[in-house]
């Protein structure tokens, strides 16, 4: 057993010359000492390039590539096909590591001897804004082994930015799916290749906030209605498999439909809400009926919270706003602190700010799915 494996980061940039010093300075802050960094410029036209190629002549495991635009997926797979290691950790340009991440996470995979049969460690993260604050604590996954079939409803792990698998593993899946983006609906190629893995071997997890994962108008997820069909397309393409129990087909089908459904109703497309809404119950009328009643009393209770707020200001204040860097690996957001009415009309704005080049509404189960 290889006692400290090489790992590789692979960081996919496309334009971020705003947050790539950021994203570079918290890889080469990892405590873990055996890692390369592998930057893929993909076809940026402002200084990403030039920043990174600056911090790479100042630290020689640093590397920069640069390609014609082909996508985020394309870039990953690119730096998975170049990297001569062990392990691969993806790292989006706008998003940032704990020093403790990569550590933490091979350390939880040498506790099963590196062995093939646990492919992947995730990690928890936090939502951060262009400043680098903390806006809220993603929800804290317990899953862990074969979680196959959660992730396929609710998807614990989250954001491209949390893992880190064996370059061998990544390789024999096929990598991540650069048809999405072709297709127009790129944003959660992370998902299916996640899954992809999960269906090859067990996943790990290290229960610790160690990855932000920024919040800004210029990233693909803060297209609200695009990243939710991207999510159809994926569970679409992978429900497609006779293996697959139908309840749990249905489940996750359910689930993409309603997630759309709230995309639109987020931008206030009420129609094309309503049709994903259809489509939902086309597919299962008690489920949808299940997941739609428990929707509309989170709605409620967001408004109810935010008219108490209005009208009666609570007494004492939170914690004051705290930078990622100055968060503790375990420490949670003080729940008085939690900017959640913030954090989901940031998402209103973001969606009605992209709102002009929405893409066509769902038209049901029987759409066909442009990705093979």
């Amino acid at each position: 057993m290889v006692a400290h494996p090489k790992v590789t980061a692979v960081i996919p940039a496309h334009n971020m010359a705003s947050y790539i010093e950021r994203a570079l300075g918290s890889a080469l802050g990892q405590t873990y000492s055996n890692l390369d960094i592998l930057v893929i410029d993909d076809g940026s036209d402002d200084d990403t390039a030039r920043i990174a190629r600056r911090i790479a002549d100042e630290h020689p495991h640093v590397r920069v590539v640069t390609t014609e635009n082909a996508g985020v997926a394309a870039a990953r797979n690119l730096g998975t096909q170049m990297a001569d290691s062990l392990y691969v950790a993806y790292l989006d340009a706008d998003d940032l590591w704990h020093p403790l991440k990569i550590e933490k996470q091979v350390e939880a995979l040498a506790a099963h001897g590196h062995s093939p049969a646990w492919g992947s460690c995730y990690t928890l993260h936090r939502m951060i804004d262009s400043f680098d604050i903390v806006l809220d604590d993603a929800p804290s996954s317990h899953e862990r082994g074969d979680f196959f079939e959660e992730h396929l409803v609710w998807n614990p792990v989250g954001n491209g930015s949390n893992l880190l698998v064996r370059r061998d593993l990544a390789l024999a899946v096929g990598g991540f799916n650069s048809e999405y983006a072709k297709a127009g609906i790129g944003g959660c190629e992370d998902l299916e290749f996640q899954l992809k893995l999960l269906r090859r071997s067990k996943m790990e997890l290290v229960r610790e906030f160690l990855v932000g994962y920024r919040l800004h108008t210029a990233q693909m997820s803060s297209d609200i209605v695009m990243m939710r069909l991207s999510k159809l397309a994926v569970i679409k393409n992978i429900v497609g498999d006779e293996g697959l129990a139908e309840e749990v087909r249905e489940r996750a089908l359910v689930q993409a439909y309603l997630t759309l459904a709230k995309g639109y109703f987020l931008v206030r497309d009420w129609r094309a809400a309503a049709k994903s809404v259809a489509a939902s119950f086309a597919v299962d009328r008690i489920e949808t009926t299940r997941k739609f009643g428990r929707f509309f009393r989170r709605e409620f209770g967001y408004w109810g919270v935010q008219l108490k707020r209005l009208l009666q200001p609570p007494a004492t204040k939170g914690e004051p706003l705290r930078s990622f860097a100055a968060f503790g690996p375990c420490e949670r957001l003080d729940v008085r602190t939690r900017h959640k009415l913030g954090y989901r009309s940031s998402l209103t704005r973001q969606a009605e700010a992209r709102s002009s080049r929405q893409p066509q509404a769902v038209q049901g189960p029987a759409s066909q799915n442009p990705i093979n």
